[in-house]
This record gives C-alpha cells, sequence and structure tokens, in this order.
C-alpha cells in the first residue's frame, strides 16, 4: 500500500533492535555474575562496582543503540499500521536541513494549503530523512498520506 515504507522495512528494523538487545545483555549477564560472586565473596567494593558498571552499560547502550532503533521503529509501525490522513496540495519545496522529529532524522516538506477563511498558508509536513522524494517540481499537486505530520506515502496527484 505505501510505497514509501514496506512490512520488510519494519520486520529488519524490529529484527535488528532484537539483536543490538542480545548484544547488550551479554556484558550484563557477564557482570551480574561478578556481582553474584561478589556477593557471596561478601567484596563490598566489587558489589558496587559491578552494579555500577551494570546500570552504566544499560542506560548507555539503551540510549546508543536501541533508542534511534525503537523511534523508527514507532515511526514505521504509525505509517504502516497507524491512523492515517491522505490530502491532495500544492508541492512548494523540501528542506535540505535534517531535523530530529520523535526519533526520526526529517526534512521539513511545504505545501500550500487554504485555511477555513480561503487564505493561502504554508502547510508543514516531515519527511524521513532516510527515503528519497520522488522527483516531484514545485507547484505540482501531490497526493500526501500522513500520520501527524510525518509523511507515510507521497504521490503525483
Amino acid at each position: 500500500m505505501n510505497a514509501i515504507y514496506s512490512e520488510a522495512d519494519y520486520t529488519a528494523i524490529v529484527a535488528q533492535q532484537r539483536k543490538r538487545w542480545l548484544i547488550l545483555s551479554i556484558p550484563c549477564v557477564l557482570l551480574a555474575a561478578v556481582l553474584v560472586v561478589s556477593l557471596v565473596v561478601r567484596l563490598e567494593w566489587l558489589t558496587s562496582l559491578s552494579t555500577i558498571l551494570i546500570g552504566i552499560t544499560l542506560i548507555a547502550g539503551y540510549d546508543l543503540f536501541i533508542k534511534p532503533l525503537r523511534g523508527y521503529a514507532r515511526h514505521l509501525h504509525n505509517c504502516l499500521y497507524g491512523r492515517t490522513r491522505e490530502c491532495e496540495l500544492p508541492f512548494i519545496r523540501l528542506s535540505e536541513n535534517v531535523d530530529m522529529v520523535d526519533g526520526v532524522r526529517c526534512r521539513q516538506l511545504l505545501c500550500s494549503d487554504l485555511d477555513a477563511k480561503g487564505r493561502p498558508y504554508e502547510r508543514l509536513f516531515y519527511f524521513d530523512a532516510e527515503k528519497q522524494l520522488p522527483d516531484i517540481q514545485p507547484g505540482a499537486t501531490v497526493h500526501i498520506v500522513h500520520h501527524d505530520l510525518m509523511v507515510a506515502d507521497i504521490t503525483l496527484a
């Protein structure tokens, strides 16, 4: 249904996320074994050190390796299975700047729309910076499928 994202993209991200959890759990299990040994032998400094290292490993590992994938997986899930809306609007431009929006690297996509009184204004959407925008000229009418402000699909109308 969506040309930009597919079920294969989502399953690949979820598989990569599971793999990273597994890789992160290996040093934590080893440190937990050291913690148990230090409790049995009653070495307070080793118990404290291993507890601190487990905490640092979990916090840093999650923040650096899992959180970005989790944000992107949530984005893909929303675009594929979430409540989406459709509209047809004249395309204005795609920004070259990359912003972080809900943990996803995006570029601003601007379209022209009319408010309730018929006055034109620029409507903002966010387009995934990892994906290639189809060849769309400014002024062309585009069909946009979006979840919140995130573009799930875009085609020429």
